[in-house]
């Protein structure tokens, strides 16, 4: 039988390795949801069409997807266009809890972001993280 300590020690194993795994997506009628949400350990990820949490995402798209993107952490962010075909960000500073904004993706192309995190809102000073927080990548794949 397995110790309580050794299942800590592999579920730790297993979440730190899943981080580092990109996910892919094929959004139906053409929407996705990315999510920003607070996590107690590397404070900030995000997730595609409520599927699994990550720091680090991938996903593959087809030209004329809108995605959605939501900002549920206890901070500010703001998405910030690192590379890729140029695009247009209205209301990339979500500043609020449940903050939006849309991103249309027209022409196909290999688009890069990141978001820039501001301090945590006043009322959520109390929420404490364990560990570094995580710089959220996420690479945009249009076809």
């Amino acid at each position: 039988m397995l110790s309580k300590r050794t299942i800590q020690k592999v579920a730790l194993s297993l979440d730190a390795t899943g981080a580092l795994l990109p996910v892919a997506v094929a959004p139906a009628a053409g929407t996705a949801t990315i999510t920003i949400s607070h996590e107690m350990r590397g404070c900030h990820a995000w997730s595609v069409n409520n599927g699994p949490i990550r720091a680090t995402l991938a996903v593959n798209l087809k030209a004329g997807t809108t995605v959605k993107f939501v900002n549920d952490d206890i901070m500010p962010h703001k998405l910030v266009q690192t590379g890729g075909p140029k695009l247009r960000l209205l209301r990339a500073n979500m500043n609020h809890m449940s903050a939006s904004m849309s991103v249309k993706f027209t022409h196909r192309g290999v688009y890069r972001f990141t978001t820039k995190a501001g301090e945590d809102y006043k009322p959520m000073a109390m929420m404490k993280t364990m560990g570094e927080d995580h710089l959220l990548h996420l690479t945009v794949r249009v076809k």
